[in-house]
């Protein structure tokens, strides 16, 4: 068994093994100023409550089993060959007879939609190996603490599988007039992401992050370190380490003076809010981090990523995605699939989970969280793509943690037949004879598989963003912007997707009319609805035309299922033939051959001038940003199949709502929440 690992070992940065606030500390000693210190592993908790668990079984049923069982486990005697193990783990982290943290880290800390800051305990200013063992035996009884066990149920977790562990770290020593605290690498209360939100007070930093206390609240501009705004509080007193007695930490009351002196000076604000971005930029995300001043030195504490901001809504990026208004039940539907993709996605990509809202309807609008799509979208890995030397040490790690990438569109695409398959059967399932209450179930059979099916896309869509911008800040290392913009472009010009092979065939439709002078004629005279009740008169157009119907008729017109298919209104899709046969020729496809020609020899270019080390990887992210165009659209594409089988459904709905006296039209059903 592990018992403790440093935090420079590899192990240490697991979630499994060192709990939410280990992994994040043993990956900032990586790159941070960490004090040192070790963790005393989540294994360790096994081997310690093993022997417990029946006992721990039969207190789950009693009237107050939190209780009962921290109870338990403050009671256990910890096993003697821990402490030597403590003894050597603090010896080799430069903590022996020194003030140490001891922390609680739970493993389920990262849960998504979970909160469980607060919900275990810490202990501080805590001195020798028994000591030390005491604290690791206390925060194991926390996590058993009431509100702790409650929360869980709330989430639906299994208490038993809940696990900590626990790290011990050196105290910095922060007296009275030095200054400790919380700074978020962007704004979360305001939703700006160009500042950085800095909260202290003198002494421990305990104050600050129990909130219960008066802090100050610096906002810096995150350009040029300037400050934007300070608010200075009124600081009575602070908290402090205790060299005596057994108390650990004391409180100190402040002059007058330095009750509402600036708890940082200018050059010190600057310095932390620094370091919150030097985090972020390690994490790949917005930090939330603890830091402290121990005379002329700043210590980080503690880094999390931000995973909740106020919202900023705006039409920014949902106008191009939902141009027009949408109904309410349309949305009801495709918001909860939206949501739940969200955090699978983000899961798939190593992001945070997000704990708020990305979309909301206003006045039958979509309106988009701006401040979560400048978190979340298009984040490159920055301290990788740095410099040429930066990535080409990086080229395991890039392996490593961007391998995903290489693997969804396969993946995807093996998923895709389910998909397809669940839509055939949906289709054809006779809803005649259901009940209403069988109907729904059946629009909501509908909804639950493009749910299932539309998990990943979000990632999808935000990863082809991340190339882009991959393949672009590395053609600017080499280029001047200007000239990389237009590499790029060229690179991605002649780009095959769905959408262009759908476009392709109705220029051969129109071809097929333009060949035909009377079909011509007559589609001229005969435009919208008319058209297609002459289409008898040309059999074998018609057959055509039916053709392309049945394979591309659930593309749609409006992103909302009220809205028909072009299978629904193909006079929509034929008003379109007969504008194209007008043309005499397809500019598109005629330049096509060339773009491809250029777009070969571009690449070639951009690979022979890479270092020879990059060029696999250069040649990687090329082949992927036009894969991951391809599969955006693709997957779009796909998604809209589900628009025949949910207005199927919803028109039966409608229909019996509308015998029931509830509705006067089947198609009202969607203005239904």
């Amino acid at each position: 068994m592990t018992l403790t690992l440093g935090f420079t070992d590899p192990l240490a940065t697991e979630l499994a093994t060192s709990g939410g606030k280990g992994a994040s500390l043993a990956k900032s000693a990586q790159n941070l100023p960490v004090p040192g210190g070790f963790i005393v592993t989540a294994e360790a908790y096994t081997q310690f409550v093993t022997p417990l668990q029946s006992q721990i079984t039969e207190l789950m049923d009693t009237e107050h089993p939190a209780e009962a069982i921290g109870e338990l486990i403050r009671s256990t005697p910890i096993p003697d060959s821990w402490l030597a193990d403590f003894e050597a783990a603090a010896q080799t982290a430069g903590l022996r007879d020194e003030a140490v943290a001891v922390r609680s880290s739970g493993t389920m800390e990262d849960l998504p939609g979970a909160a469980f800051a607060g919900q275990h305990d810490t202990y501080l200013g805590v001195r020798g190996t028994h000591a030390i063992a005491e604290a690791v035996r206390d925060c194991y009884a926390s996590l058993w603490n009431p509100h702790a066990f409650r929360y869980r149920q709330q989430l639906g977790v299994d208490q038993l599988e809940a696990k900590m562990a626990v790290v011990v770290q050196l105290m910095v020593a922060v007296g009275a007039e030095e200054a400790a605290g919380v700074a978020f690498s962007v704004d979360p209360v305001r939703g700006n992401t160009d500042e950085v939100l800095i909260n202290a007070a003198f002494g421990l930093g305990e104050t600050v992050v129990g909130g219960e206390e008066p802090v100050d609240e610096f906002r810096i501009a995150r350009a040029d370190g300037t400050q934007v705004a300070a608010e200075i509080a009124d600081k009575p007193k602070a908290l402090v380490m205790d060299g005596h007695g057994d108390a650990r930490t004391r409180e100190v009351h402040l002059g007058e003076d330095q009750q509402t002196r600036p708890a940082l000076t200018a050059e010190q604000a600057r310095a932390v809010a620094e370091l919150s971005v030097r985090a972020e930029d390690h994490f790949g995300f917005p930090q939330d981090i603890e830091w402290a001043f121990s005379g002329d030195d700043l210590f980080l504490l503690q880094s999390r990523p931000i995973t909740r901001v106020a919202p900023r809504w705006t039409r920014d990026e949902s106008a191009e995605r939902f141009p027009t208004p949408v109904t309410p039940l349309t949305w009801d539907l495709v918001e909860a699939g939206f949501h739940y993709s969200l955090n699978h996605s983000f899961d798939l990509m190593g992001l945070p989970p997000f704990d708020d809202k990305w979309f909301v309807m206003r006045d039958f609008y979509i309106y988009g969280n701006q401040t979560a799509v400048d978190l979340y979208a298009g984040r490159l890995p920055t301290k990788m793509l740095s410099s040429v030397e930066t990535i080409t040490e990086s080229l395991p790690e890039i392996a490593s943690q961007f391998g995903w990438v290489q693997e969804l569109p396969v993946r995807w695409m093996r998923d895709l037949d389910t998909y397809l398959m669940g839509i055939g059967k949906l289709s054809h399932e006779p809803l005649e004879e259901k009940s209403l209450a069988e109907v729904w179930d059946h629009v909501i059979a509908i909804s639950d598989l493009g749910t299932e099916y539309f998990r990943p896309n979000i990632a999808i869509s935000l990863t082809q963003q991340t190339l882009y911008g991959a393949l672009s800040h590395m053609l600017e290392m080499a280029l001047d912007k200007e000239t990389a913009q237009v590499v790029f472009e060229r690179l991605l010009a002649s780009t095959e997707t769905k959408t262009s092979q759908v476009n392709a065939e109705l220029w051969e439709l129109s071809r097929t009319v333009r060949s035909n002078p009377e079909l011509v004629s007559t589609l001229r005279s005969h435009t919208g609805e008319e058209g297609l009740a002459v289409l008898d008169d040309f059999p074998a157009f018609f057959e055509e035309f039916a053709t392309f119907l049945a394979k591309h008729g659930h593309r749609e017109l409006d992103f909302d299922a009220y809205h028909p298919t072009w299978v629904e209104a193909p006079h929509i899709v034929l008003d379109q033939v007969r504008l194209l046969a007008d043309r005499e020729t397809n500019a598109a496809a005629d330049s096509d051959l060339e773009r491809k020609v250029l777009q070969a020899e571009t690449e070639r270019e951009v690979i022979n001038a890479a270092p020879e080390k990059l060029r696999y990887l250069v040649q990687e992210v090329i082949r992927l940003a036009r894969a991951y165009t391809a599969l955006d659209d693709l997957e779009h594409y796909q998604t809209t199949r589900l628009t025949l089988p949910m207005r199927r459904a919803l028109r039966e709905l409608g229909r019996r709502l509308v015998d029931q006296g509830v509705l006067t039209d089947p198609m009202d059903v969607y203005f239904i929440n």
